[in-house]
């Protein structure tokens, strides 16, 4: 690092249990851990207890929290509602899992009915990724075409088609205009290549162009209407895009897995936008902190996996033990049940806007070219002179800055993943607020004085 300041050494000053335990998991988890997201380099914080807007390593370093599982904690760690009505459903029950249905699949189901415009039908998954998954896979067999589009730099989790074009280097992208589809992991393969359309995020000419021009082999089109919780999407842009799938009869997927209740309300950003989509993807808080997901549709389109009226070969499959586990969907209930009461999104909307701003104040005082971006209660810190408006933007970002900025975080107590984004949550108080900011102007002096 620049001039003197070095945020990883401090860093690794305050960690050395958390770099004892990363050596012995590296001995069984390659890097490690359970999932790639989790590395980070040197190594990562490791977790020993979490309370509400904290979590505690195991060196015993209080961190206010902004990783918060990726998003699915709204409501903090350990919220006792949570808490209560998973013990209920377990002495209730009597147990962790049925099997066979159970009353608490169809009430979860009529109340995401009540809340998302496009769920007339609903089925279970166990996390984000199955729900996208298995929504191409029933888009596919509804509309009996192999291919699909999605844009570029979108996530929708971590399968050959969801990681075409995530994250391709400039060299490898191809013109703006018309993305080529770039494999993002090995393992992925040249039929996987082929069956996918890349589409450029937040341009509308050029998506309403290739659409066209592959009406006849796509089956869905899938997107994320805010891009990684940050980068949303033009109005216009959106609007296009619903237009034109209806015109050619091609199915609108809308992965609001990370903001269907992020937003500054309930019904996520297709409410937001006023866009109703074919079918949605629902993961992270619709679980209150379990594994879970859903995916939500029109009655025709999710009819293609009905058992009771399809023959076998004519059908999707769907199939999942854990879908519909009733500790999870006691979890996920009492997360909405917090979440619809009326002072909730405007109390978590006024924390989150306080911190955002807060940091904006600060970063134009003190002379850096950056910005804290998102709606609702996601937000990213990316230093720029301007937003991004598409994957490509993201790139031209100054990776470094951002980095010594994020270490200089976690060293003093500031709990975030490198270079992703920030959530908060309805336990965050006004001195944690008051505590970030302050890191934060601590840490961007250091950084200044030392160019």
């Amino acid at each position: 690092m620049a001039g003197g300041f070095d945020p990883i050494a401090e860093y690794k000053a305050r960690t050395g249990k958390s770099a004892e335990w990363f050596a012995r998991a590296r001995e069984h988890l390659p890097g490690g851990v359970t999932g790639n997201v989790k590395f980070y380099p040197p190594y990562p914080v490791f977790a020993k207890r979490a309370s509400g807007a904290h979590l505690w390593d195991l060196d015993g370093n209080d961190y206010i929290d902004y990783m918060l599982c990726f998003g699915p904690l709204i409501l903090g760690h350990g919220h006792p509602r949570v808490v209560e009505a998973v013990r209920k459903q377990l002495e209730r029950d009597g147990t962790t899992i049925f099997g066979p249905p159970h009353e608490l699949e169809t009430v979860m189901a009529e109340r995401l009915n009540r809340i998302f415009p496009c769920a007339e039908r609903v089925r279970f998954t166990n996390s984000g990724l199955e729900a996208t998954l298995h929504a191409l896979r029933v888009c596919r067999g509804f509309k009996r075409k192999n291919r699909i589009a999605k844009f570029e730099g979108h996530y929708h989790g971590c399968y050959d088609e969801a990681l075409v074009s995530l994250t391709p280097s400039e060299e490898t992208a191809g013109p703006y205009a018309a993305p080529q589809p770039v494999a993002c992991s090995l393992g992925t393969s040249e039929y996987t290549l082929q069956s996918v359309q890349v589409l450029p995020f937040n341009d509308a000419e050029d998506t309403v162009r290739l659409l066209r021009a592959h009406k006849d082999d796509l089956a869905a089109v899938i997107m994320e209407p805010v891009q990684r919780g940050f980068i949303e999407s033009n109005p216009e842009f959106l609007k296009a895009v619903r237009e034109t799938t209806e015109e050619l009869d091609i199915i609108l997927v809308f992965d609001e897995v990370m903001s269907a209740f992020r937003m500054d309300r309930l019904g996520g950003a297709q409410t937001m936008y006023g866009i109703t989509p074919d079918v949605m993807c629902l993961g992270k808080i619709v679980g209150g902190g379990f594994p879970a997901g859903a995916f939500l549709g029109r009655e025709d389109i999710m009819d293609v996996v009905n058992p009771a009226t399809r023959p076998k070969d004519n059908r999707v499959f769907h199939g999942g033990t854990f879908n519909g586990h009733p500790s999870v969907l006691a979890a996920g209930m009492a997360t909405i049940d917090v979440l619809e009461e009326p002072d909730t999104y405007p109390r978590l909307a006024a924390k989150t806007s306080r911190l955002r701003n807060g940091l904006n104040d600060m970063f134009r005082r003190q002379g850096f070219e950056a910005l804290a971006v998102g709606p609702g209660s996601t937000f990213n810190v990316v230093f720029a002179r301007e937003c991004a408006r598409s994957y490509r933007d993201c790139m031209h970002f100054d990776a470094n800055l951002r980095k010594e900025f994020d270490y200089g975080l976690l060293a003093r107590g500031i709990h975030l993943h490198p270079d992703k984004p920030l959530y908060t949550c309805t336990e965050l108080t006004d001195d944690d607020i008051d505590t970030t900011l302050s890191v934060a102007e601590e840490v961007l002096t250091k950084m200044r004085a030392a160019r």
